[in-house]
């Protein structure tokens, strides 16, 4: 204990008589020395090394040490620092061998050193001398070793009979090791990732063995978890007996290679898959619109030539016969126009529905009794079941009324005659499902995925001798989605029927869901329009003279024009009274509706600037009702008219502008 305590003494009186000189002790022992606290910032830097560089070591106090320029000689060495410095802390010292940058173009390699004392790191680095310790094959190779390290790539060497390996600085921190630490296998094969470590450590040991060459890539786990990619080519040495001698080999990078081959394979994937799809598409297209063109066909084929047949003498049988089946096409033809309408604004995302409550079950009764007659001719047996008499939902009536209209027309349509088809109402604390099932030819397991697929048709010849478009069920898809619901499709093969299951959110709106949400126009009343003066302004003569005849069946005075110059001129007649409302179609040559309307709405009232207006168009577009309206127009009805809703339109602004006198 004496001997001990006198030491200490000894000791603290050498260090009390150093005072100054200290310094002078360190600058001729240690290349660099200074004082870190724990996190790392340079409380104090100095050393003679940095009399070959440009910076002066004082200016770096407070920032942190790693961070410094001069050991950005690589990415991995300020790494390095961090665990060196992380470590000194837990362990209270540690040690590394690293490059030491004294410019952009030099580097000096240091064996830096750690020490805790208290609540600071000592650190300091001597120059590391290293031509010796390099194999005779690399000592005279330095031209080599130059080129390799500039090329981003690391170079090792493994003596065998000496069990001793030698590494470049950027071979070492492909491994996570400090730029003169030795590169033992251990180290080697424990920075290789763990999913590839057994294939590796396989490749070496037969590499040795055999005296082959090797080329192969794998990955590299770095301390903080980072992964990379390396490339490792070289081979191994035999002696005559075949013993293994020596083993060489390079080592570089590849982890943007292969990010980017893995980039560019998967952007080939996508092209691939959108150039088969858009074959797909285009395939399917070619068949919609070569079937568009058949199926538009036939029903114009069927009026053409009944109209022919009614310009002859016929019985009353044969007439009635004709006029049945020209209305029977037309309403098939009507059909696949609206399909091809709705398809469009689909497509173009301008389909539009008006939102109010509404009785689901009447909606779906009064849709199911449409089909009745259709049914009952096809001799199905036709039924519908509904616990509830009210269930209401937040939708457009008109698109609900389609979605069902389809699914039970198409359940009609794909059941032979002796078949069922049944509808069904359940509800739920939530929901409300709506159950369209028949017994028909069912669905092939293989069409499933995509029968709610805009132009996904299925077989061909099945949806030749069914009719239509094909477009029913994707209208049908989306206008359940656009009510917040889902639609699904069962069927567990050919002949074997299939069940369509619309749900729906339930709403708990108590508005009063009148009649008018689920009126399906009836046939036209005799003499609604009674008293009413209507002027008709139509360019195509048949156009005008069916509207014509069916306006004056209703009771109403009619006027005709067969232009907007005509038109204007009957309304300035101040021999003849105004009409009551003024229907106009839109696309009329030399002066269009929108012109007309905005003439006439420019004259003075009582010369018939005000007279209600409706437009009666083919345009079915979402822009052009909205320029008629804003053009002056009252209201816009679509060419084929419905009988029973001119009718109610035109008596509705009729009275509305009644009141308003």
């Amino acid at each position: 204990m004496a001997n001990s305590t006198a030491g200490d003494m000894v000791k603290a009186e050498v260090l009390a008589n150093l005072g100054s000189s200290a310094d002078l002790i360190f600058e001729n022992v240690f290349d660099l020395y200074g004082i870190l606290d724990l996190e790392g910032h340079i409380l104090d830097l100095k050393g003679k090394i940095f009399n070959e560089t440009n910076a002066e070591p004082q200016l770096q106090i407070a920032q942190r040490f790693p961070d410094t320029i001069f050991w950005q000689s690589s990415e991995n060495t300020p790494k390095l620092l961090e665990r060196a410095i992380s470590t000194a802390v837990d362990a209270g010292t540690s040690q590394l061998a690293i490059d030491f940058r004294v410019s952009a173009d030099e580097k000096r390699p240091l064996e830096v050193n750690f020490q805790r004392i208290g609540d600071s790191i000592f650190v300091c680095g001597r120059r590391i001398y290293l031509s010796g310790g390099l194999p005779n094959m690399w000592r005279e190779s330095e031209y080599y070793l130059l080129a390799a390290e500039n090329a981003d790539i690391g170079l090792w060497f493994w003596d065998d009979t000496e069990d001793r390996s030698y590494s470049t600085p950027r071979c070492n921190e492909l491994f996570d090791l400090s730029a003169y630490e030795e590169l033992t296998y251990e180290k080697f094969i424990s920075a290789v990732h763990p999913d590839d470590r057994g294939f590796v450590n396989d490749l070496f040991d037969e590499t040795r063995r055999k005296g082959t060459k090797y080329q192969e890539e794998f990955r590299v786990v770095s301390s903080d978890g980072s992964v990379d990619w390396l490339c490792a080519e070289g081979r191994s040495f035999l002696y005559e007996d075949g013993k293994p001698k020596k083993m060489v080999g390079v080592v570089r990078r590849i982890t943007a290679e292969k990010e980017a081959s893995a980039e560019l394979e998967r952007v080939y994937e996508r092209e691939k898959k959108a150039r088969d799809e858009a074959e797909i598409a285009n395939r399917a297209k070619d068949f919609f619109l070569a079937f568009v063109s058949h199926e538009l066909r036939s029903p114009l084929n069927a009026i053409i030539g009944w109209t022919n047949i009614l310009k002859r003498d016929l019985n009353e049988d044969t007439r009635k016969k004709a006029i049945d089946t020209i209305e029977k096409s037309a309403q098939v033809q009507k059909k696949l126009i609206n399909d091809l309408v709705d398809s469009v604004r689909v497509a173009s995302g301008r389909l539009k529905l008006e939102y109010r409550p509404v009785n689901l079950v009447d909606i779906v009764r009064s849709t199911f009794e449409a089909q009745r007659p259709t049914a009952e001719s096809h001799q199905l047996t036709y039924s519908l079941s509904s616990k509830e008499d009210k269930v209401i939902v937040f939708g457009d009536s008109g698109r609900l009324q389609q979605v069902f209209g389809n699914l039970i027309s198409n359940a009609i349509k794909f059941t032979p005659p002796g078949g069922d088809v049944a509808v069904s109402i359940h509800t739920s604390e939530d929901t409300v499902e709506v159950t369209v099932t028949d017994t028909g030819q069912g669905i092939d397991p293989k069409g499933l995925p995509t029968i709610f697929k805009q132009f996904a048709q299925g077989d061909a010849e099945q949806v030749r001798r069914s009719g239509g478009l094909g477009l029913g069920l994707s209208i049908v898809n989306i206008l359940v989605g656009k009510h917040g619901g889902a639609v699904a499709a069962e069927s567990t093969g050919l002949g074997k029927g299939s069940r369509f299951t619309v749900t729906l959110p339930l709403s708990d709106s108590s508005v009063q869901i009148g009649d008018k949400a689920n009126h399906i126009p009836a046939e036209p009343e005799k003499k609604r329009l009674e008293g009413i003066k209507i002027l008709i302004v139509e360019d195509d003569p048949d156009s005008r003279e069916v509207l014509q005849i069916f306006l004056e069946q209703n009771g109403a005075s009619i006027r005709t024009a067969d232009s907007a110059r005509n038109g204007m001129a009957i309304i300035q007649d101040e021999l003849s009274p105004l009409p009551d409302i003024l229907i106009s179609d839109l696309a009329m040559p030399e002066e269009d509706g929108y012109t007309f309307i905005g003439r006439l709405r420019e004259l003075p009232e009582e010369n018939g600037g005000s007279i209600p207006a409706i437009a009666l168009s083919a345009f079915a577009s979402a822009e052009s009702r909205q320029r008629a309206f804003e053009a002056g127009f009252h209201r816009y009805l679509t060419k084929p008219f419905e009988p029973g809703s001119i009718v109610d339109q035109i008596l509705a602004l009729h009275e509305l502008t009644s009141d308003d006198d």
